[in-house]
């Protein structure tokens, strides 16, 4: 089973993706504006 932090990550990753920057700020002491381009890219493997 997953750990409920990589399922919570994943839910803003999908459903909340305006979080995404200020998080990554936040986490890593970045100061990102939100204009940057995000891209997703799928790595699970089944």
């Amino acid at each position: 089973m997953a750990n409920i932090y990589d399922v919570a990550f994943r839910t803003i990753l999908n459903d909340c993706r305006k979080l995404i920057i200020p998080i990554i700020n936040e986490i890593f002491g970045e100061t990102y504006t939100g204009e940057e381009e995000i891209l997703f890219f799928q790595t699970n493997i089944f």
